[in-house]
């Protein structure tokens, strides 16, 4: 204890310099207390290190943290960022900003390193109890948006600022993740001939007239039993993705972020050839009544069709009866993949998938095959001769809708 009264060790270090290091004022630190500490340092000088660097190093340290712990984003923040970049589907962004507006809107101004695992499952557990898939949904998002956070939310010197564990991780642990029996709707093979004829035959107030909006709930219900796409994919087609010389039809921003280029079959080819003649300048196949953007929601479309035929299905279902017929006709494999645009990640154990090409060729005829299949002669005979009204032309335009179908069903029946 020097003139100041302090307490402090100092040894001669491996490299022979000597080092001091101060341990505290007398009366802050007792003798005993004292000899404590020097004992630790004296060890640590031995061991080669430098107590008085590693005080500093410690405060800087806890400085840049400080620091860092201040630009850790709240879960808005972090939302915003992951959707900048990452390249989203129009139903993944619908289905996220729920998430964040439904399941944790009390967490939007948290900071992410404020959103504990406790917390975690028991939101996981509470959402369980009203919907067990929209808590999985739930997880599974906040889990990708911590995993996005961690590894690429960085400071200006490319410093990662959230240095935690993934708290989500423990709905897995746990083994909370809600098991959901796996869906298998679809039009079975006794109702095909139903379900299409009541699509060819449901009236849709103003479907009939001259214009782009004619026939869009039909089309729209056609277009998902023919190509097995998606519903967002389906409403949001594009005509400089449809080409009328060819009979090609594109979709984008697939699910797999893979573009999917499919021919049509014939009865779909002229489907869309008519509705071009009415498309005007309009960017969307599919224009919603304002002619600005695309249509979406058809839920009262489809229970028309439903409340007219007796037949239940969701647009899903539409998809997976694609899919099914192709099966049914002994399509190949990997055809029906490229079809419903399964890549090779899908399944990682099929290396020959990799080597296989689809000819264009192999892929119309399949579509021609399954169209065959959705629409018999009288629901395409329905599609190739329908009739269109220019609006206020004629009075009762629904009576005379039904009178010029039933003459067409009627030869069939001859």
């Amino acid at each position: 204890m020097g003139k100041t009264k302090s307490y402090f060790a100092e040894k001669k270090m491996p490299n022979g310099k000597s080092k001091r290091k101060v341990i505290g004022k007398h009366g802050v630190y007792t003798l005993e207390q004292a000899r404590t500490e020097a004992k630790r340092l004296l060890i640590l000088m031995d061991e080669g290190v430098d107590p008085v660097k590693q005080k500093r190093e410690i405060r800087a340290s806890a400085i840049q943290n400080d620091a860092l712990q201040k630009l850790v984003p709240t879960l808005t923040e972090a939302y915003q960022y992951y959707k900048l970049r990452k390249k989203l589907a129009e139903t993944s962004l619908i289905a996220y900003d729920g998430c964040i507006e439904n399941y944790f809107n009390d967490w939007k101004d948290l900071k992410l390193d404020q959103i504990t695992s406790a917390m975690i499952i028991d939101r996981h557990l509470k959402l369980s109890e009203a919907s067990p898939s929209r808590a999985n949904l739930a997880s599974k998002f906040l889990h990708a948006l911590f995993n996005h956070t961690i590894s690429r939310y960085k400071d200006e010197s490319g410093n990662k600022i959230l240095n935690i564990k993934n708290p989500v991780v423990i709905v897995k642990e746990e083994k909370a993740f809600n098991k959901i029996k796996r869906r298998k709707g679809h039009i079975r093979a006794d109702q095909r001939e139903a379900w299409a004829l009541a699509v060819a035959t449901t009236y849709w107030q103003g479907e009939q007239n001259n214009d782009y909006r004619a026939y869009t709930n039909q089309d729209f219900l056609f277009l998902l039993a023919l190509t097995g796409f998606r519903r967002s994919e389906a409403e949001s087609v594009e005509w400089k993705n449809v080409d009328l010389q060819f009979g090609t039809i594109k979709i984008v921003n697939t699910k797999n972020h893979e573009d999917l280029l499919l021919p049509m079959g014939d009865t779909l080819w002229h489907l869309m050839r008519e509705r071009k003649k009415r498309a005007g300048n309009n960017k969307y196949v599919f224009t919603d009544r304002n002619g600005v953007s695309h249509i979406s929601d058809r839920r009262a479309a489809r229970e028309k069709v439903t409340e007219n035929s007796g037949i239940e299905f969701t647009f899903h279902d539409l998809r997976r009866t694609f899919g099914t017929i192709a099966n049914s006709l002994a399509i190949g494999s990997y055809t029906i993949k490229r079809l419903i645009n399964h890549t090779t990640d899908d399944d990682d154990n099929d290396v020959t998938d990799g080597y296989i090409q689809v000819s264009f060729d192999d892929l119309k005829k399949a579509m021609n095959m399954i169209e065959d299949v959705v629409l018999t002669d009288i629901s395409k005979a329905l599609i190739k001769k329908r009739i269109y009204f220019d609006q206020k032309s004629i009075r009762n335009i629904q009576e005379k809708w039904i009178e010029h179908n039933n003459i067409i069903i009627s030869k069939y029946y001859e």
